[in-house]
């Protein structure tokens, strides 16, 4: 057996996995708890500001229940309704 063949058959053919639209990755395993928060602290310190704004709607968009297309179809309003909880 030839050593492309031998790759081949080592090739495992899974859809690729996704969260928010972006693929994931590799995993990582770190030693503890701060190691792990220094990690993604780096990888949010990497992320342009553009990028960080785009997550921060749509989790926004998630926790409300609200999907990009009903947000497009509301009216344009010139004004806020700022609504207080007592």
């Amino acid at each position: 057996m030839e050593k492309d063949d031998h790759n081949r058959n080592n090739i495992l053919n899974e859809p690729a996995v996704t969260f928010g639209g972006r693929r994931l990755g590799k995993l990582s395993v770190f030693r503890s708890f701060e190691e792990a928060a220094e990690a993604e602290a780096l990888a949010d310190a990497r992320q342009i500001p553009q990028e960080r704004i785009k997550e921060t709607v749509e989790l926004i968009l998630r926790v409300y229940g609200v999907t990009r297309e009903e947000l497009k179809a509301r009216r344009n309003k010139l004004h806020i309704n700022i609504i207080s909880r007592s």
